[in-house]
C-alpha cells in the first residue's frame, strides 16, 4: 500500500468516523427529545387515569343515588295505590248509599 493509499484510507476511516460521530449526536438528541415526550405522555396518562378513577367513583354514587331514589319512589307509588284503591272503595261505598236514599 502507497503512502497515498495510507492517506486515502486514513481520510476516509476519519470522515466515516465524523458522519458516524454526528449520526450519534442526532440520535442522542432523538432519543433526549423522545424521553422527554415519554415523560410528559406519562404525566398526562397519570392525570387520565386519576380523572377516569374520578368519574367512575361520580358514576356509581350517582347510580346508588338513583337506585335508593327509584327505590323511594316506588314505594311512594304503592302507598299511593293502596291509597287509591282505598279512596275508591270508600267512594262506592258513597255512591252506594246516594242511590239507595234517591231510590235508585
Amino acid at each position: 500500500m502507497t503512502d497515498e493509499e495510507r492517506n486515502r484510507a486514513i481520510d476516509f476511516i476519519v470522515d466515516q468516523q465524523a458522519k458516524n460521530s454526528v449520526r450519534i449526536e442526532r440520535l442522542i438528541e432523538a432519543h433526549e427529545k423522545a424521553e422527554h415526550r415519554l415523560d410528559r405522555d406519562e404525566y398526562k396518562l397519570d392525570r387520565l387515569e386519576r380523572i377516569l378513577k374520578l368519574m367512575i367513583r361520580a358514576g356509581r354514587r350517582e347510580r346508588s343515588t338513583r337506585s335508593e331514589a327509584d327505590e323511594r319512589l316506588t314505594n311512594a307509588l304503592a302507598v299511593l295505590a293502596q291509597s287509591i284503591a282505598h279512596t275508591d272503595s270508600k267512594l262506592d261505598v258513597l255512591v252506594d248509599i246516594v242511590r239507595q236514599r234517591n231510590g235508585g
